[in-house]
Formats: C-alpha cells, structure tokens, sequence
C-alpha cells in the first residue's frame, strides 16, 4: 500500500505540485506548489502550443519530480486536461515532456474522466454538512466550470439522472470573445446572450425541475469567496444569493485594470477572468431560482490526490457514478420514446445470458453496466428514423453526455447498437493489435444482447420466467411463457449463429409452457 504520492498537473493556467501522505483517516498534504502556465491561452485560440512553452513547463516538472523525491515518494502521476487534450499538436508536446523529463509521461484526462473526478470530489468535500447523495426526493444541482467547460449534473433522489457539457469555460470564452469584448461598451449583455444560446438544453432541463439546493465548483471559488468577504480558507463557502448579486453588481461593468484598482489583491489572470466567471455563476442562479449557494474549489490534483488514497470512500463515490450513468441511459430512453417496458425486459434477458456465460467472457461488472445500459440506448434511433434506426442510434450514444461513461466505453455501445442487427459479425484479419481488445469487448456483448432482443422480439415480454447454464458446448435457455412464441423462436435462431460464432457455444432454446 503506498503511503506517499505526488500528483503533477498540467492546467490551463497553472502547473501544479501536490505531494500527500496516507493518515488515518485522513491525507497529509506534505507540500503544495503551483507555476503559472499559458497553455490555455494558446490552446483555445491558435489550436497549438508552442514548444518554447513546452520545454519551460519541462524544467519545471523536473524541479517537481525532484521536490517529490525529496519527500520519499513511491510514485509520480502527471496529469494533463483540456488544453493538452485539445491542442492539436499534443502528441508531439507529450513526447517532448517524455524525453525532457527522463522518460515520465503525461496522462490525459478525458473530458468524461475529468468531469465525474470533480464531481466526486465536490460530494467528498461537503457531505458531512450536505447529505448530496443521500438526499430523498429533492432535486439538486452540481455544476463545474473549468477553464474550458461548464458541467451540469441534476439529481434526483441522491442520483445523477441528467448530464450535460457546454464549451463554456471561462477561459475559453475569453479568448472566444476577446475582440467583440474590446469594442462593445456592454460586453455583458452580449456575453449573457452568448451563453444562453450555448445552454438552451440545459435550461429547458433546469426549468423541469424544483432545484433545492446548488453546488458550484471553479478554480475561482476562493478568489471569489474572498471578494464575498469569506478571508477563511474552507472546504466549501455558503454563500447568500443577494449578497452574491450585489458583489456582481460591483464588478460587472469593470475592465480588468479597473477591478485590479478596486480589488487590490486580485492578480491579472484572475481579473481576466472574473467577470466571464460570475456570469455564469448568476445564469446558474437564475435558472434554479435557488436563495443559496454552495460553491466548492475546484482541484483537480486534490481529487486525484483524495481519489488515490480514499479506498473505502472512492469506491462508495464510484458506485455512485455509475447509478447516475445507468439512470441517465434511462432518461435518455425516456427522451427519445424507447418503450421502458421492452427496455427493462431486455436489460433482464441479457443480464441472466451475461451472468450464464461469465467463465466465458472475462468480463466484469462495468460491461455488465454497459449491457444495461445498451437495454435502454440502443433504440433510441427509432425516433429519427424507423428503416435503419441502429445508425442512428450509434450516433446519438457516441454523441450524448453520459455520466462517468469514458468516451472509449460510448464508442463501444455505439457499435454494439449498430451490430445488434448484423446477421454476421466476422472478425476483421487487418485489425490492429492496439484494437483488439475493443473489438472482442463489441462482439462479446453484441452476441448476448443479440439473443436478449430475439426473446422480447414482439415487444410482449412474453417470457415470464428464464434460467440459463451453459452445458459442455451449447448454452441451455428455459423460458417459460403461456403466449405463442413463433416469432421469437425463428429470431432466436436467427441471432444463435452469431453467438456460436463468438463463442464457440451453441445457444439451445427450451420452452415451457404455462397457462396465464
């Protein structure tokens, strides 16, 4: 078990040094360093980095490299967000940093990875006060507002069951409207329409609900805190909703020089940024109409760090991702008119096929997740277009906001929501190695949700019982059911080979009949 780790992360503004150490209980944080950095700056305007930056962000990872060898570290992670994973030349800046820092290299957060960190980390702050998860029948709301998105989370009953990212994040916006901020005497009636138009489903979604209470989280969460008039440094800041707006009310009409005058203790970044920040902050308020708020600093090296050492906590966090993601897929059915009842019959179809084949498919509990979580997406295309509607399915799962679901798990259901309707899945001989893996995962599942959909072909949840054992070479499913079963007995077969093919097992249907 490692007692100590030092986490780097590479920001949008900043490089960061945070070295911990295990307590019981509890985590120490043995040293804390942060750099200024441009990335973000170079990143959201020209799409690339430039190298000068690059090899000055090198020397200093390996100042901290050094400082967490000091501490007697038993492992280094370097991180990398937003303005690394869109800059067009980040393979070339990673491989740079690799050879410039004696061999270590960065990993990069995916936008999902990063969003449901944050999350868990706002819960883990503020739950001894605030029971987020735990609450029962108030509908709550988390934000995050990065330097280059907004995230929005709705909960319902403690869950996640709405998730949606807008490209809204303070810095990214600043540089977006940079020059039309320059020539405009009222920047913030036009900012306010910016963001409106870039919101507009999250609004419609914020409107359907009674928020009770509303947690934001942003770098800037302590600089504002401060201007509120909070000078202690907390884990979290109530904040009166009033006493909020008239702070707004003082700052939105300054440049950058002019609140650096009227707030002596602002530093030039975060004067750049405030006012784009508070906007945002006040679009949030007025749409949930909340009195209060609980603004959380944002950290991504801390959650790493907190999700590192916390075993017992994280897991129970993590747990809790995945009942917003399963109850997202739900909503998301709702939405595009996927009948609940034929979506929750496959979902119980295919979990006993899943849990049957288990010593032959290697697979755990996040495909078992992703299995039903497809019971409720892959028909989602119907909606748009009845003929091939597995496209479009494909396309609405690769593309839609799913809490804690990475974007290689989206283009995994994606394709299992297209190949469900293939006759045949042959394996591909100039597959690539590095793919492998991804496709055996696609065809595993395919071929299971192949056989749930075959048995509710009708759309009757005509089985009302089912047990299934794999025996020597064939898999043996006994359903019992007392309505004619034709039709799902020819799809049965129909969808057998490509399990036989798949697997090397052939499925064997028995039906029982029983009277009604």
């Amino acid at each position: 078990m490692i007692k100590r780790f030092s986490v780097i992360y590479i920001g949008s503004s900043k490089c960061e040094l945070i070295i911990g150490q295990r307590g019981k209980g509890t985590i120490n944080i043995l040293d804390r360093v942060s750099y200024p950095i441009r990335f973000g700056s170079q990143s959201f305007t020209k799409g690339f980095i430039d190298f000068k930056l690059v090899y000055a962000l090198c020397q200093t990872i390996n100042d901290y490299i050094s400082m967490s060898k000091t501490f007697d570290v038993e492992s280094i992670r370097i991180v990398g967000t937003t303005a690394l994973r869109e800059a067009k030349n980040q393979l070339y800046i990673l491989e740079q940093i690799r050879i410039n820092t004696g061999g270590y290299r960065v990993e990069i957060l995916d936008q999902e990875e990063e969003i449901h960190l944050i999350y868990r980390h706002m819960v883990s702050k503020c739950e001894n006060e605030y029971d987020i998860i735990g609450s029962e029948n108030k509908d709550q709301m988390m934000a995050a507002i990065s330097s280059g998105n907004l995230s929005v989370a709705l909960l319902k009953n403690g869950i996640i069951d709405y998730h949606q990212t807008a490209e809204l994040g303070y810095l990214k916006m600043r540089h977006f409207l940079r020059s039309i901020e320059e020539n405009t005497e009222r920047f913030e009636t036009l900012l306010n329409e910016f963001i409106g138009i870039n919101t507009r489903e999250i609004s419609e979604n914020i409107r359907k609900r009674k928020i009770h209470r509303l947690f934001v989280s942003s770098h800037e969460v302590e600089m504002i805190a401060r201007l509120y008039g909070c000078h202690e440094i907390k884990d979290f800041y109530d904040l009166d909703v009033e006493g909020f707006a008239a702070l707004c009310n003082q700052t939105i009409n300054l440049t950058m020089n002019q609140l650096m005058r009227k707030f002596p203790s602002l530093r030039q970044n975060e004067a750049e940024t405030l006012n784009h920040t508070l906007i945002l902050y006040l679009k949030l308020i007025k749409e949930t109409g909340v009195k209060k708020l609980t603004l959380i600093p944002m950290s991504i090296g801390d959650a790493i760090m907190d999700d590192h050492f916390q075993v017992m906590r994280t897991q129970r966090l993590k747990e809790w991702i995945e009942k917003g993601a399963y109850q997202s897929a739900i909503k998301i059915g709702e939405k595009y008119q996927v009948s609940l009842k034929h979506a929750k019959q496959i979902e119980m179809l295919s979990q006993r096929i899943f849990d049957a084949l288990k010593k032959h498919h290697e697979m755990g509990k996040r495909e078992r997740l992703l299995l039903s979580m497809l019971s409720y997406l892959q028909g989602v295309g119907m909606m748009i277009n009845s003929k091939d509607y597995w496209i479009q399915s494909r396309h609405i799962i690769e593309n839609t906001d799913l809490i804690g679901i990475s974007g290689h798990e989206k283009d995994v259901m994606g394709l299992v929501s297209e190949l469900v309707k293939s006759q045949v899945i042959e394996p591909e001989i100039h597959i690539k190695n590095s793919e492998a893996d991804k496709y055996l995962q696609v065809a595993k599942l395919t071929a299971i949700l192949k056989l749930a959909l075959a048995l509710d072909q009708s759309d009757q949840q005509k089985v009302k019982k089912i047990s299934c054992r794999v025996k020597e070479e064939e898999l043996l499913i006994e359903v019992s059911t007392g309505i004619n079963f034709q039709l799902e007995e020819y799809f049965f077969k129909y969808s057998a080979y490509t399990m036989e093919k798949i697997y090397g097992i052939k499925p064997i249907l028995k039906i029982k009949r029983v009277e009604l």
